[in-house]
């Protein structure tokens, strides 16, 4: 979709998806690229499981760049990404004291997986 972006995480005890998508209360950020989700996916249905979803980069008013997914090892993957200071139209460059507070930040969200037999997303 034009509006999605997505990466597979995959660990021992399960399948998951980070994603940006529509409904988020994020129709200003351009082609709702902020916030980053992530959820597990349910392997035989092939789709997410809403319940598990949880806001793993947030929204600060700036859409969220090109994202990668690192295993850092079998306990702990890493989702980078950088916020992206352009907006619509005819400012094009979002000021760093804006009122949602994005400031052109990199981030690396750690997923720590808590043990073998829990991988629920904390």
């Amino acid at each position: 979709m034009d509006t999605a972006q997505q990466h597979w995480v995959t660990h021992r005890d399960g399948l998951f998806l980070v994603y940006t998508r529509k409904g988020a209360s994020n129709d200003h950020v351009i082609r709702h690229r902020a916030p980053l989700f992530i959820a597990q996916v349910d392997p035989e249905k092939l789709a997410v499981r809403r319940s598990t979803e949880r806001i793993l980069v947030p929204d600060r008013g700036a859409r969220l760049g090109n994202f990668g997914v690192t295993e850092v090892s079998p306990d702990e993957t890493w989702v980078t990404v950088a916020e992206w200071m352009q907006t619509f139209s005819p400012q094009l460059i979002i000021p760093v004291d804006n009122a949602r507070g994005a400031d052109n930040s990199v981030y690396a969200a750690r997923i720590q997986w808590q043990n073998p037999n829990d991988s629920e997303v904390r």
